[in-house]
């Protein structure tokens, strides 16, 4: 299954520095399904992830992240 997502690209760009970014939005809808998230609780979850985002000023993080962890 495929699923496609239209994100703000500000937290686009956010979750595009995580390790593993889509394993992240599962884990997110997982646990949302589960926990039955409403509407108003997954903005809140987006905004609180949102909050403690930083910007490390490196633009290829999330693809090259082992190399700034000096593992490659």
């Amino acid at each position: 299954m495929q699923i496609s997502l239209e994100i703000p690209e500000p937290l686009a760009a956010k979750l595009g520095a995580l390790p593993d970014p889509q394993q992240f939005v599962i884990g997110l809808l997982t646990q949302s399904l589960d926990g039955g998230l409403g509407e108003d609780e997954w903005w809140q979850l987006l905004q609180e992830i949102d909050s403690v985002a930083v910007d490390t000023g490196v633009r290829d993080l999330a693809e090259r992240h082992d190399h700034y962890l000096g593992a490659g």
